[in-house]
Protein backbone atom coordinates (compact mmCIF):
# COMPACT_ATOMS: atom_id res chain seq x y z
CA UNK A 1 0.00 0.00 0.00
CA UNK A 2 1.21 3.58 -0.91
CA UNK A 3 -0.25 7.09 0.43
CA UNK A 4 0.53 8.80 -2.85
CA UNK A 5 -0.89 6.98 -5.94
CA UNK A 6 2.11 5.65 -8.38
CA UNK A 7 1.18 6.37 -12.04
CA UNK A 8 1.60 2.99 -13.92
CA UNK A 9 0.77 4.05 -16.93
CA UNK A 10 -0.36 7.57 -18.19
CA UNK A 11 -3.80 8.63 -19.72
CA UNK A 12 -4.02 7.06 -23.05
CA UNK A 13 -6.94 6.77 -25.65
CA UNK A 14 -8.45 3.48 -26.44
CA UNK A 15 -10.86 3.62 -29.15
CA UNK A 16 -11.07 7.21 -31.77
CA UNK A 17 -13.38 6.75 -34.63
CA UNK A 18 -16.28 9.11 -35.65
CA UNK A 19 -18.98 9.19 -33.24
CA UNK A 20 -17.22 7.66 -30.17
CA UNK A 21 -13.75 7.96 -28.32
CA UNK A 22 -13.08 5.81 -25.37
CA UNK A 23 -9.54 6.96 -23.24
CA UNK A 24 -8.40 6.17 -19.68
CA UNK A 25 -7.61 8.72 -17.46
CA UNK A 26 -4.35 6.76 -16.15
CA UNK A 27 -3.82 3.81 -14.46
CA UNK A 28 -2.91 4.06 -10.78
CA UNK A 29 -1.71 2.39 -7.83
CA UNK A 30 -2.72 3.51 -5.15
CA UNK A 31 -3.56 2.52 -1.19
CA UNK A 32 -6.98 0.99 -2.07
CA UNK A 33 -4.67 -1.15 -4.87
CA UNK A 34 -5.07 -0.13 -9.09
CA UNK A 35 -7.43 2.33 -9.94
CA UNK A 36 -8.59 4.16 -13.29
CA UNK A 37 -11.13 6.44 -14.72
CA UNK A 38 -12.55 5.51 -18.10
CA UNK A 39 -14.04 8.55 -19.86
CA UNK A 40 -16.59 8.17 -23.09
CA UNK A 41 -16.91 10.97 -25.17
CA UNK A 42 -20.26 10.59 -27.84
CA UNK A 43 -21.43 13.66 -30.45
CA UNK A 44 -25.22 12.02 -29.61
CA UNK A 45 -26.20 9.87 -26.97
CA UNK A 46 -25.29 6.23 -27.29
CA UNK A 47 -27.65 4.05 -29.01
CA UNK A 48 -28.75 2.33 -25.65
CA UNK A 49 -29.54 5.17 -23.65
CA UNK A 50 -29.70 4.02 -19.88
CA UNK A 51 -29.34 6.44 -17.30
CA UNK A 52 -26.24 4.08 -16.01
CA UNK A 53 -24.30 2.23 -19.05
CA UNK A 54 -23.22 -1.42 -18.35
CA UNK A 55 -19.44 -1.31 -18.06
CA UNK A 56 -17.82 -4.56 -17.50
CA UNK A 57 -13.89 -3.52 -16.96
CA UNK A 58 -11.26 -6.32 -15.15
CA UNK A 59 -7.81 -7.06 -15.95
CA UNK A 60 -6.76 -10.82 -16.50
CA UNK A 61 -3.17 -12.52 -16.95
CA UNK A 62 -2.95 -13.63 -20.32
CA UNK A 63 -2.91 -17.82 -20.74
CA UNK A 64 -5.05 -17.98 -17.47
CA UNK A 65 -8.86 -18.36 -16.68
CA UNK A 66 -8.61 -16.10 -13.87
CA UNK A 67 -9.74 -12.16 -13.96
CA UNK A 68 -10.27 -9.04 -11.03
CA UNK A 69 -13.56 -7.24 -11.65
CA UNK A 70 -13.43 -3.63 -11.28
CA UNK A 71 -16.47 -2.21 -9.39
CA UNK A 72 -17.27 0.91 -12.15
CA UNK A 73 -18.85 3.91 -10.77
CA UNK A 74 -20.44 5.98 -13.70
CA UNK A 75 -20.89 9.87 -13.49
CA UNK A 76 -22.78 11.13 -16.78
CA UNK A 77 -22.70 14.34 -18.44
CA UNK A 78 -25.33 14.02 -20.89
CA UNK A 79 -25.25 17.84 -22.02
CA UNK A 80 -21.63 17.32 -22.51
CA UNK A 81 -21.97 14.05 -24.48
CA UNK A 82 -19.51 12.45 -21.59
CA UNK A 83 -19.22 9.53 -19.17
CA UNK A 84 -17.03 9.51 -16.34
CA UNK A 85 -16.20 5.42 -15.12
CA UNK A 86 -14.02 5.06 -12.16
CA UNK A 87 -13.00 1.75 -11.60
CA UNK A 88 -11.57 0.07 -8.82
CA UNK A 89 -10.05 -3.10 -9.01
CA UNK A 90 -8.24 -3.59 -5.20
CA UNK A 91 -5.03 -4.88 -4.50
CA UNK A 92 -3.02 -6.35 -7.34
CA UNK A 93 -0.03 -8.05 -6.63
CA UNK A 94 1.85 -7.85 -10.38
CA UNK A 95 0.08 -5.79 -12.47
CA UNK A 96 3.29 -5.93 -14.52
CA UNK A 97 1.66 -9.20 -15.74
CA UNK A 98 -1.64 -8.19 -16.58
CA UNK A 99 -4.28 -6.84 -19.46
CA UNK A 100 -7.01 -4.66 -18.66
CA UNK A 101 -9.95 -5.15 -20.35
CA UNK A 102 -13.12 -3.13 -21.61
CA UNK A 103 -16.55 -3.64 -22.80
CA UNK A 104 -19.81 -1.86 -23.34
CA UNK A 105 -22.52 -2.49 -26.06
CA UNK A 106 -21.43 0.67 -27.24
CA UNK A 107 -18.18 -0.09 -28.25
CA UNK A 108 -17.68 -2.21 -31.67
CA UNK A 109 -15.11 -4.61 -29.91
CA UNK A 110 -13.30 -5.55 -26.74
CA UNK A 111 -10.83 -2.83 -25.53
CA UNK A 112 -7.58 -3.86 -23.65
CA UNK A 113 -4.95 -2.08 -22.16
CA UNK A 114 -1.84 -4.41 -22.20
CA UNK A 115 0.16 -3.15 -18.58
CA UNK A 116 3.24 -5.64 -19.53
CA UNK A 117 4.36 -2.96 -22.76
CA UNK A 118 5.07 0.23 -22.28
CA UNK A 119 2.18 2.99 -23.05
CA UNK A 120 2.26 4.38 -26.75
CA UNK A 121 3.73 8.08 -27.08
CA UNK A 122 1.46 10.83 -27.04
CA UNK A 123 -1.57 8.45 -27.32
CA UNK A 124 -3.68 11.17 -25.52
CA UNK A 125 -6.79 12.75 -25.12
CA UNK A 126 -7.02 13.33 -21.87
CA UNK A 127 -4.31 15.93 -20.24
CA UNK A 128 -3.94 16.05 -16.25
CA UNK A 129 -3.87 19.45 -15.11
CA UNK A 130 -2.83 18.34 -12.27
CA UNK A 131 -0.98 15.10 -11.31
CA UNK A 132 -2.58 12.78 -8.82
CA UNK A 133 -1.60 13.31 -5.19
CA UNK A 134 -1.83 12.78 -1.88
CA UNK A 135 -3.52 14.90 1.23
CA UNK A 136 -1.10 14.46 4.06
CA UNK A 137 -1.12 15.53 8.00
CA UNK A 138 1.82 15.95 10.12
CA UNK A 139 0.29 12.91 12.29
CA UNK A 140 -0.39 9.17 11.78
CA UNK A 141 -3.99 9.40 10.43
CA UNK A 142 -6.60 6.79 10.47
CA UNK A 143 -7.29 6.75 6.77
CA UNK A 144 -5.05 7.67 3.48
CA UNK A 145 -6.49 10.32 1.39
CA UNK A 146 -5.56 10.27 -2.48
CA UNK A 147 -6.99 11.78 -5.25
CA UNK A 148 -6.71 11.17 -9.47
CA UNK A 149 -5.21 14.39 -10.25
CA UNK A 150 -7.52 16.71 -12.45
CA UNK A 151 -8.80 15.02 -15.93
CA UNK A 152 -9.41 17.37 -18.32
CA UNK A 153 -11.62 16.90 -21.47
CA UNK A 154 -12.31 19.42 -24.19
CA UNK A 155 -14.96 20.76 -21.68
CA UNK A 156 -15.24 19.47 -18.56
CA UNK A 157 -12.85 18.48 -15.85
CA UNK A 158 -13.16 15.47 -14.07
CA UNK A 159 -11.39 14.12 -9.97
CA UNK A 160 -11.93 11.67 -7.59
CA UNK A 161 -10.84 11.79 -3.96
CA UNK A 162 -10.96 8.73 -1.64
CA UNK A 163 -10.01 7.78 1.74
CA UNK A 164 -9.06 4.20 2.67
CA UNK A 165 -8.58 2.93 6.20
CA UNK A 166 -6.13 2.43 8.22
CA UNK A 167 -7.67 1.72 11.31
CA UNK A 168 -10.49 -0.91 11.59
CA UNK A 169 -14.16 0.70 11.46
CA UNK A 170 -12.65 4.39 11.55
CA UNK A 171 -14.77 5.49 8.88
CA UNK A 172 -17.64 3.86 10.78
CA UNK A 173 -18.12 6.89 12.98
CA UNK A 174 -20.58 9.47 12.27
CA UNK A 175 -18.22 12.68 10.91
CA UNK A 176 -17.95 10.34 7.97
CA UNK A 177 -21.66 9.73 7.56
CA UNK A 178 -22.59 9.95 3.67
CA UNK A 179 -26.06 9.75 3.82
CA UNK A 180 -28.63 13.27 3.17
CA UNK A 181 -29.40 13.74 6.32
CA UNK A 182 -26.18 14.90 7.92
CA UNK A 183 -26.53 17.79 10.13
CA UNK A 184 -26.88 21.59 8.85
CA UNK A 185 -23.33 23.24 8.60
CA UNK A 186 -21.59 19.98 8.77
CA UNK A 187 -19.63 19.64 5.78
CA UNK A 188 -19.15 16.37 3.77
CA UNK A 189 -16.36 13.85 4.65
CA UNK A 190 -14.81 14.52 1.17
CA UNK A 191 -15.07 17.50 -1.00
CA UNK A 192 -13.15 19.61 -3.83
CA UNK A 193 -13.24 22.78 -5.05
CA UNK A 194 -12.56 24.64 -8.28
CA UNK A 195 -13.78 28.39 -7.76
CA UNK A 196 -14.52 30.06 -9.90
CA UNK A 197 -15.62 26.86 -12.10
CA UNK A 198 -19.24 25.42 -11.67
CA UNK A 199 -19.76 22.09 -9.91
CA UNK A 200 -22.05 20.14 -12.68
CA UNK A 201 -22.34 17.15 -10.53
CA UNK A 202 -20.82 15.72 -7.31
CA UNK A 203 -21.35 11.77 -5.53
CA UNK A 204 -19.82 10.59 -2.42
CA UNK A 205 -19.81 6.88 -1.69
CA UNK A 206 -18.34 4.61 0.76
CA UNK A 207 -18.47 2.16 3.79
CA UNK A 208 -16.58 0.87 6.65
CA UNK A 209 -13.42 1.07 4.81
CA UNK A 210 -13.72 3.76 2.03
CA UNK A 211 -15.23 7.28 1.72
CA UNK A 212 -14.84 8.46 -2.14
CA UNK A 213 -16.58 11.39 -3.97
CA UNK A 214 -16.15 11.82 -7.66
CA UNK A 215 -16.52 15.43 -9.13
CA UNK A 216 -16.92 17.39 -12.58
CA UNK A 217 -16.49 21.09 -13.06
CA UNK A 218 -16.76 22.63 -16.31
CA UNK A 219 -13.38 23.16 -17.82
CA UNK A 220 -11.89 26.81 -16.52
CA UNK A 221 -11.03 29.54 -18.87
CA UNK A 222 -7.51 30.47 -17.18
CA UNK A 223 -5.17 29.29 -14.43
CA UNK A 224 -7.44 28.28 -11.16
CA UNK A 225 -6.66 26.96 -8.30
CA UNK A 226 -8.13 23.69 -7.01
CA UNK A 227 -8.71 22.37 -3.28
CA UNK A 228 -9.44 18.46 -2.02
CA UNK A 229 -10.47 18.61 1.18
CA UNK A 230 -10.60 15.67 3.72
CA UNK A 231 -12.75 17.49 6.75
CA UNK A 232 -13.13 14.71 9.21
CA UNK A 233 -9.24 14.81 9.40
CA UNK A 234 -8.47 18.32 8.56
CA UNK A 235 -6.62 17.89 5.58
CA UNK A 236 -6.60 20.23 2.87
CA UNK A 237 -4.33 19.74 -0.68
CA UNK A 238 -4.28 23.04 -3.07
CA UNK A 239 -2.53 22.53 -6.36
CA UNK A 240 -2.75 25.05 -9.18
CA UNK A 241 -4.53 23.92 -12.68
CA UNK A 242 -3.90 25.71 -16.18
CA UNK A 243 -7.01 27.15 -18.25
Amino acid sequence: MTDRPVVIRPPETLLEEPGKRLSHGGILDTSAGLFTVLVFEYPSPPAHAESVPSWTVYLTEPGTRHAVLALPRTMAAPDHSVHFIACSFGTVPDPARLVMVVQHHDLPRLQTVDLRTPAPAGHGALSWLAAPGALRGTGTEPARVWHCGLLRTPTLVFTHLEANSTVPEALATPEWDLSPYRSEGNPRPLAADFTPSRLLHGTSTGNDQFSSYDAIFDAPETAAPFAWTCAPLGLSTTQPAQG
